[in-house]
């Protein structure tokens, strides 16, 4: 996947609006086997579900109707997970083992639905809004499982440079920091996928001197996760790729 995601980087500089970007992404992610996808921002950090800010979703709305109809939102793990984590999580492969009625009907109401395995990726910048984006199949949970081992990071690293260009373009509040040429290297060899011990290897450093200089550009880049910090560099143009 890694020469079509350059075409998804490709296309998404040429996006003029929000809109355009959340479609080039949507669509590359459906060449890519997800179906569905929901984007959704929320301005308060103390109740994450309210003072929504930004939604883009290709849910069927007769599912978004039903979703807001039974307030699924207060019982919904993929919501409660992206308030709280850093890092995806799958799901709907497995009902839940326990919690409130609202779960399992949730459960069961989107597998009736026709929703398969997903993954829910936290959107968490420090001192930003909070939000999510699901990625949404038809595929059950083996055939799901095995998707996910094969193209989830890719799936993943396009939702967030998706959500990084949807922000430029909605002229939210942005910095450009200075990543020093080590921190530039060490994330240019991370977005091809290499391994932290393979990128000590071609640079001729130690394994923890490749994760300092990932933390240190995952700070001045205000990002949790090395997959957001890949996508706020990719889409700041900081990495020659």
């Amino acid at each position: 996947m890694e020469r079509s995601f350059a075409d998804l980087l490709d296309a998404l500089d040429r996006a003029g609006s929000p809109g355009a970007a959340w479609r080039v992404g949507t669509g590359w992610l459906a060449t890519a086997g997800v179906i569905w996808c929901h984007y959704a921002y929320t301005s308060d950090s103390q109740d994450p579900l309210t003072g929504r800010l930004v939604r883009y979703s290709s849910l069927p709305q007769a599912w978004l109707e039903h979703y807001d109809a039974q307030a699924f939102v207060k019982h919904d793990p993929a919501v409660r997970h992206c308030a709280r984590a850093n890092t995806p999580v799958v799901t709907g492969t497995e009902p839940p083992e326990c919690g409130p009625v609202g779960a399992w009907r949730l459960w069961d109401d989107a597998r009736s639905a026709g929703f398969g395995g997903g993954v829910a990726i936290p959107l968490r910048t420090p001192g930003s809004a909070l939000g999510g984006f699901s990625l949404v199949t038809s595929m059950a949970d083996r055939e799901f499982l095995s998707w996910h081992k094969t193209h989830g990071r890719w799936a993943a690293l396009a939702a967030h440079v998706v959500d990084q260009r949807i922000l430029t373009l909605a002229a939210l509040p942005a910095s450009r920091p200075r990543l020093s040429p080590r921190e530039r290297e060490c994330l240019t060899w991370l977005a091809v996928g290499m391994r932290h011990d393979r990128i000590a290897e071609r640079l001729g450093i130690t394994r923890p001197t490749v994760e300092l200089h990932l933390a240190n550009a995952r700070r001045k880049l205000r990002a949790r996760t090395r997959e957001q910090a890949l996508a706020k560099a990719i889409t700041l143009g900081l990495l020659d790729l």
